[in-house]
């Protein structure tokens, strides 16, 4: 498996690109759950607000169609809550400033934002993203695919080549894919540190292929954002109906690809299922 393109050959006409989180790894709601959320509770001392926080990071993260968005734009956007509620907290625009106009909401930006403006919030946001990250590894053993999704993978690498498109930590979706022997089916990670998974499937089709030809997979509205933006299909995995998309994508949408036949009306009624899905 290619970094990022370093040793990446395009050997198919067809690209899979694929999210990790939610689609291939059943983590998303045990990172969320148990770590992100109470993590911000605790680095920003909102033990006082900490049901509404819980509530709006389950909203926002899970349950609608700011789902797969960064965990840093989901930071602005409780907070933004909170200032609705009239709770201001101390240097948020500074948080809000650096994710409204960074080239890639990832570690290394952050650092190299903090060094620039001294910011005491963005500090804070540091330690809030390093202790995730470290507390999400410790977790790792415990987190596992989805049980159909290696027969699937199987699958589409057979007919395309596989390029995974998460907003996760590069190094943790290699070790997590390495341990359930998933790398086999996959030829490159974009990570978080690359940026923008619409930037990510650009890097792609610079490679070679069609965009008629190119399929992104994904469990949120951001997902299908980014694959419009670069003009390919989309598929989704339903939140809570994962089973069934991977069977709808193995049985329809993947020949529909293969054949040329995934037209616009088509496309709509995917994205009007995951809309569905995610009470929009």
């Amino acid at each position: 498996m290619a970094s990022v393109l370093q040793d990446f050959t395009k050997r198919r006409e067809f690209l899979v690109c694929m999210d990790s989180d939610g689609c291939v790894m059943d983590t998303v709601r045990t990172k969320h759950v148990t770590v992100m959320c109470p993590e911000l509770i605790r680095i920003f001392a909102l033990e006082e607000q900490a049901d509404f926080v819980r509530s709006a990071w389950e909203e926002i993260n899970l349950h609608t169609i700011t789902r797969g968005i960064s965990r840093f734009e989901s930071v602005v956007l409780v907070f933004d809550r909170l200032r609705n509620r009239g709770i201001e907290l101390p240097g948020s625009e500074d948080i809000a400033a650096w994710v409204n106009t960074a080239a890639e909401l990832s570690t290394a930006s952050l650092q190299k934002e903090i060094l620039k403006t001294g910011s005491p919030a963005l500090r804070k946001l540091q330690e809030w993203n390093n202790t995730c990250n470290r507390r999400i590894q410790l977790l790792e053993p415990t987190f596992k695919p989805f049980p159909y999704a290696e027969d699937g993978l199987r699958q589409l690498h057979a007919v395309a080549d596989l390029a995974v498109v998460s907003a996760a930590n590069e190094s943790a979706i290699a070790s997590e894919w390495k341990r359930y022997g998933l790398t086999k089916h996959a030829d490159v990670i974009f990570g978080q540190e690359v940026g923008s998974k619409a930037n990510s499937i650009a890097t792609m089709l610079a490679c070679g292929y069609e965009s008629r030809k190119v399929v992104m997979v994904g469990d949120a509205m951001g997902d299908a954002q980014a694959a419009a933006a670069n003009g390919v299909a989309f598929v989704p995995i339903l939140p809570g109906r994962e089973a069934a998309s991977w069977r709808r994508l193995q049985e329809e949408a993947l020949p529909k690809l293969l054949h040329g036949t995934f037209d616009p009306k088509y496309q709509a009624e995917l994205l009007a299922a995951l809309r569905s899905a995610l009470h929009a």
